[in-house]
C-alpha cells in the first residue's frame, strides 16, 4: 500500500487513518506545488493532479473520504465505525460526509483568503465570511458534542478523522473554537496517530 501525500492537505486524513489502523504502508511526500502534482509521471497515476492518492494492490484511488470508506470496508474489521445494524450507523455516515461536503467549504474560503491565495487575490471579507460560516456549524456541533467525547457518543470513529481534520484547518487559519468543540479538538490532537500525521 502506498500513499501519495502533501503535508497540511486532505491526504493528512488518510495518513491519520492508516496510523490509527496500524497498517504497513509506504509514503511518498510530494511538495504542495502545482508543478509536482501536474508532472507527467504523477498525472499518469492521478489525472486530477491532486492528493491524496492511494495505491493498494493495483487499485488506485483519490478523494480522501472515499479512501477512508475503502479502508473501513477492507481493513478495519469493524473498528472505527458503529455496527452497521445499529441506529448510530446512519448518523456516522452523515458526520463522515459532513466534514468534507459541508464543513470544508467555508474552511477552504477562510484558508484561501486569509493566507493561501496570492496577496493581491485575497479578499478579507470572504475570509471573514468563511470564519463566520464555520463558527455557525461549530455551534451546531457543540450541541452534539455536549456530554460526549466524540461525534458518535464516546466511540472514536472515522467520522472524527474527517471532521477533525477540517476543524484542524479552521483553527490553523484563525477560527475560534469554544466550548465542547474545543475540548473535542484537544482530545483528537492528543492522539498519537493525529500527532504523527499532522505535526
Amino acid at each position: 500500500m502506498k500513499l501519495y501525500h502533501c503535508k497540511q492537505s486532505r491526504s493528512s486524513r488518510v495518513l491519520w487513518f492508516l496510523e490509527e489502523l496500524g497498517l504497513p504502508y509506504e509514503i511518498e511526500v510530494l511538495p504542495f506545488d502545482p508543478k509536482a502534482l501536474k508532472s507527467v509521471d504523477y498525472l499518469e497515476l492521478n489525472p486530477f493532479g491532486k492528493v491524496p492518492l492511494l495505491v493498494d494492490d493495483g487499485l488506485i484511488m483519490s478523494e480522501s473520504v472515499a479512501i477512508i470508506q475503502y479502508l473501513l470496508e477492507h481493513y478495519a474489521d469493524g473498528r472505527f465505525e458503529p455496527p452497521r445494524a445499529s441506529p448510530d450507523y446512519g448518523r456516522f455516515l452523515q458526520w463522515l460526509q459532513f466534514g468534507e461536503s459541508t464543513l470544508m467549504g467555508p474552511v477552504s474560503k477562510l484558508a484561501d483568503h486569509a493566507a493561501l491565495l496570492p496577496a493581491d487575490e485575497r479578499r478579507p471579507e470572504l475570509a471573514e465570511q468563511g470564519r463566520r460560516d464555520f463558527e455557525h456549524y461549530a455551534g451546531i456541533m457543540n450541541k452534539t458534542l455536549r456530554g460526549q467525547d466524540f461525534l458518535i457518543g464516546d466511540q472514536f470513529t472515522a467520522a472524527d478523522i474527517v471532521v477533525g481534520y477540517t476543524v484542524h484547518v479552521a483553527k490553523t487559519f484563525g477560527a475560534e473554537l469554544d466550548g465542547p468543540i474545543a475540548e473535542y479538538y484537544a482530545r483528537l490532537a492528543a492522539r498519537p496517530a493525529f500527532i504523527k500525521a499532522l505535526s
